[in-house]
C-alpha cells in the first residue's frame, strides 16, 4: 500500500498500541458553524455508532420518503467509530424525525435554518481516541516536545484513498488518458484489506476481464462496480462507463492522486529538512485564524518580500508552510520544483490536469503542510488521547507520530 507517506518527522521510538479495537475506542465530534432561526432546512445532530455517513443518509431519506439530495452534511466520518455529525434536511419538520428509528443512531432536532449545511461550515473535529496497549510516559513526553519544535505533519490519511487504497491509482491512469486500465483497476484490482471471497472474485475478474463473470459473482453491495460492468456489457467503452458514475465519485479519483503527490512532497520536505518550521522565498504560506478559539485555515500566499512577517507569524502560530495540491494552474517553482520529477515518473505534467471532462480536471490549490495544533491542548492519560484538529486533518495521521505504526499492520518503529 503506497499512499505517498514515506517517513516520520519525530525520531523518538513509537508508543505502539492498537486503535479501533471497538467503535467506542474512536470518538469524533464535529465542531461546526451553525446559523439557526427560521427557514426551510431542518437541522439535526446525529450520534451514531458503526454507521457510514452515506449509508445513514440513504436510510434517513428512505424513512422520510424523500430524495437523498435533500439531506446535506459538512463531511463524511469513519464507520468504525462513535461519531457526532450535523445534517440539514430540506423541507422536513422536527416532528418528522420521530419516524426515524435506526439501531445505534440518536437524532436530536436543533431547529431550522435558511440554508443547508455544507463543507465550509465544518471548522474541525474533536477526537477522543483510546489506544489499547500503548506505552505511556517518557515516549509520549519526548514525542510531544519534538512535535512542538518541528511541527505536526498534515499528511492525507488512508481514508482519502478509499477502502482498497486504489483511487489515486485510478486518478493517475485517468490523467494519462488510459481509461481502459483505470476502469479495471477500479472494478477488479485485488486488495489485501477485503475479505477472502471478494478478493478471490476480484483476482479472477482482473485476469479474465469478463463483465458477465463480474456481474454474476459480485455481491449486490458493490453497487458502483456492478454499474460499471453493466455499462460495459451494454456496449459502452471504459471511458463512457466511468463518466456515468456520480459526480462526487468521479471527482474523487483525481483529487486522490493530488493527495498522493502532496504526501510525497511532504515526505520529501521532512527528509530534506527534518522540520516544517523552515520556510523560504518562493515557498507558500498558509494563514491560521482562531474561530471560537479553535484553529482554522484561511488564505494562502507566496512568500517573497513578506518573508520576515511570515517567519514572525509562524513563530506565533498564525502561519504554516503550505505545499501544492497540484493542478493545471500550479506554479512549481522554488523548492516545489521537485514535484515535476514526481509527475515525470508518472509520464505527466501540470497540463495533464486539464482534460475534456470537468470532473477529471483540477486547477489545483494549496494545503497546510503542518497541523496547527497547540501541543499544550493535547490531553493524554491512561491510553486516552483527546485533541481538536481543523477540518481536513486526520486524527489517525496525528496519532501516527506518537505510535509510529502503520494502522493496517502491527509494525511499530522502534
Amino acid at each position: 500500500m503506497d499512499i505517498g507517506i514515506k517517513c516520520f518527522l519525530t525520531k523518538t521510538p513509537g508508543m505502539g498500541g492498537e486503535i479501533k479495537r471497538s467503535p467506542e475506542d474512536f470518538y469524533v465530534e464535529e465542531v461546526i458553524d451553525l446559523e439557526l432561526g427560521d427557514g426551510d432546512y431542518c437541522i439535526v445532530k446525529v450520534t451514531k455508532k458503526n454507521w457510514d455517513t452515506l449509508r445513514l443518509v440513504k436510510q434517513m431519506a428512505k424513512v422520510l420518503r424523500m430524495s437523498q439530495k435533500k439531506i446535506s452534511f459538512a463531511g463524511t466520518k469513519d464507520k468504525r467509530a462513535v461519531t457526532v455529525q450535523y445534517f440539514s434536511i430540506k423541507g422536513a419538520k422536527g416532528e418528522d424525525l420521530k419516524k426515524v428509528s435506526l439501531k445505534d443512531v440518536e437524532i436530536d432536532f436543533l431547529g431550522y435554518s435558511r440554508r443547508e449545511i455544507r463543507l465550509g461550515d465544518l471548522l474541525g473535529n474533536f477526537f477522543k481516541i483510546t489506544v489499547r496497549g500503548c506505552k505511556n510516559g517518557e515516549r509520549f513526553a519526548k514525542i510531544r516536545v519534538e512535535l512542538e519544535e518541528k511541527g505536526i505533519p498534515n499528511f492525507f490519511g488512508e481514508q482519502r484513498f478509499g477502502t482498497r487504497f486504489i483511487t489515486h491509482e485510478v486518478g493517475k491512469l485517468i490523467l494519462q488518458q488510459d481509461f481502459k486500465e483505470a476502469f479495471w483497476v477500479y472494478v477488479a484490482k485485488p486488495s489485501e484489506v477485503e475479505n477472502e471471497e471478494i478478493t478471490r472474485i476480484r483476482r479472477e475478474l482482473w485476469d479474465c476481464r469478463d463483465p458477465s463473470f463480474g456481474l454474476k459473482e459480485f455481491p449486490k453491495h458493490l453497487v458502483y462496480e456492478r454499474t460499471l460492468l453493466q455499462k460495459l456489457k451494454e456496449g459502452y467503452d471504459e471511458k463512457d462507463a466511468l463518466l456515468s458514475l456520480p459526480k462526487t465519485l468521479k471527482m474523487m479519483f483525481v483529487h486522490a492522486y493530488q493527495s498522493y503527490l502532496f504526501n510525497k512532497l511532504l515526505s520529501k520536505r521532512i527528509e530534506e529538512f527534518g522540520t516544517l518550521k523552515t520556510i523560504f522565498e518562493d515557498d507558500w504560506a498558509c494563514y491560521v485564524t482562531y474561530k471560537t478559539k479553535k484553529p482554522s485555515f484561511t488564505d494562502f500566499s507566496k512568500v517573497g518580500i513578506n518573508k520576515r512577517r511570515v517567519d514572525f507569524l509562524m513563530k506565533e502560530g498564525y502561519a504554516t508552510l503550505a505545499l501544492p495540491l497540484i493542478g493545471y494552474e500550479t506554479q512549481l517553482d522554488g523548492w516545489c520544483k521537485v514535484a515535476k520529477e514526481f509527475l515525470a515518473e508518472d509520464n505527466l505534467d501540470i497540463s495533464s490536469f486539464k482534460t475534456d471532462e470537468k470532473e477529471f480536471s483540477s486547477s489545483g490549490s494549496y494545503r497546510s503542510a503542518e497541523i496547527p495544533l497547540k501541543i499544550t491542548d493535547l490531553r493524554f492519560k491512561d491510553c486516552l488521547f483527546e485533541f481538536y484538529l481543523p477540518a481536513g486533518c486526520y486524527g489517525t495521521v496525528f496519532l501516527r507520530e506518537f505510535l509510529k505504526k502503520d494502522f493496517r499492520s502491527n509494525n511499530v518503529q522502534e
